[in-house]
């Protein structure tokens, strides 16, 4: 951002707005930002969510730390319980971990604990993560930088059954998608991809691996994309869910990584500790994720997502149709969306010329060409329409490069 003249520095920030401690250049006003960007998804509840810091704080007072990891706790069972209860039918355990890049780790490395094989498969244009196996599934930019080209670990492109079929075989551990590959784009995958990548994983005793840590937790309107979230009628059940981000509540990190039975019992047979998180799964950070699946697998707020989601996709859709010359094409769901411009340039300068007009959002990471935009799950009627407004002046704003 410095580098286009918003080297900007946040500072207060409270709902869905953030302000900026100043200008973005000397003697500039601080700005207000519509938060339109949530790092991902962990602001799903807003920032300072009055109802996770309260939950928080009385947790602190009643003295709860971050517990100890060789012990038991009954917070991440409670956590884990709850969870049992609300993922897709059969995903009843799981293992804790601080960030989404540690947890997609934890599902390649049970993968492999379970399958006794090394390969894995994922799409190109997706990211689950800066570290270990979860970086070498992704797009040589963010590897080879660091040298981490690892045999094994194969892409295909994204939403193309045929090219998974090509490429999968009995010497595979796992396939690991995003449901909606936000990095790539805000891809949308034809109905019925996600039931054959399901077909084809049974097929060779494949592991399915399903990132929602950006689209799960209520973000497409139904509290899993791969479970109704996408097509109404395609309900998927994976090997392992993986989830981050807003499982923080916005104020205390905390991923998870939950898969069926029957893979926990060839990783733990022989010795419960031979996977560990010091600070994964942390009492504080079992609290404040309890309290937001509450919050957010209520019907009442999961309604509220799709009326909202409809408006601002909607909105978007007639600034594309009134600006055709620029935009592509509009696609996502919920309250996750992608803007795609015909050029890269248009993308990039579309970004600056609307975060200018006060909405906070950025490129795809490896899709220039597309934004992606995704408010807080709590986001009024009120404020969208004010959003819109502020993203269509800043489209017209680069109307005169074309």
């Amino acid at each position: 951002f410095k580098g286009f003249g918003l080297g900007i520095i946040p500072g207060e920030r409270k709902g869905i707005k953030i302000k900026t401690l100043a200008g973005p250049r000397l003697n500039d006003p601080p700005l207000e930002l519509y938060d339109c960007h949530t790092c991902g998804g962990v602001y799903n509840l807003g920032h300072g969510n009055q109802k996770i810091v309260q939950i928080l704080k009385d947790a602190l007072d009643s003295g709860l730390d971050i517990g100890d990891h060789l012990q038991l706790s009954e917070w991440r069972a409670l956590l884990g319980k709850k969870l049992a209860e609300l993922m897709p039918p059969g995903i009843t355990k799981t293992t804790f971990g601080v960030s989404g890049g540690e947890a997609v780790d934890t599902a390649i490395k049970f993968s492999r604990a379970y399958t006794k094989r090394k390969s894995c498969i994922s799409a190109i244009g997706g990211y689950h993560g800066h570290t270990g196996f979860a970086l070498a599934t992704g797009d040589p930019g963010f590897k080879e930088n660091f040298l981490w080209n690892l045999p094994d670990f194969e892409q295909v492109p994204f939403g193309d059954s045929e090219a998974l079929k090509k490429t999968i075989s009995d010497d595979v551990a796992c396939v690991i998608l995003e449901t909606i590959p936000a990095s790539g784009g805000v891809l949308i995958a034809p109905e019925g991809y996600f039931s054959e990548v399901r077909e084809l994983c049974n097929d060779h005793d494949v592991m399915m691996i399903i990132d929602e840590v950006q689209t799960g937790l209520g973000r497409t309107g139904h509290f899993w994309a791969i479970y109704g979230g996408l097509y109404k009628q395609e309900k998927v059940i994976p090997d392992f869910m993986v989830l981050g981000k807003g499982t923080s509540g916005g104020v205390y990190p905390i991923s998870i990584c939950s898969y069926k039975p029957f893979i926990e019992k060839a990783v733990f047979r022989d010795d419960p500790f031979i996977h560990i998180s010091t600070t994964g799964g942390s009492d504080l950070g079992c609290v404040v994720a309890c309290e937001m699946l509450d919050i957010q697998s209520d019907p009442e707020f999961l309604n509220h997502v799709k009326a909202m989601g409809k408006l601002f996709g909607s909105g978007l859709e007639e600034i594309a149709d009134d600006n055709s010359e620029l935009i592509n094409e509009v696609r996502g769901r919920g309250l996750m969306w992608g803007l795609e411009f015909k050029k890269e340039t248009l993308g990039q300068l579309a970004m600056l010329s609307i975060i200018k007009e006060g909405v906070l959002q950025n490129h795809c990471g490896n899709r220039k060409d597309t934004l992606i935009m995704m408010p807080p799950l709590i986001v009024k009627e009120e404020e969208i329409e004010e959003i819109m407004k502020r993203i269509r002046e800043g489209v017209k704003k680069i109307k005169h490069l074309v």
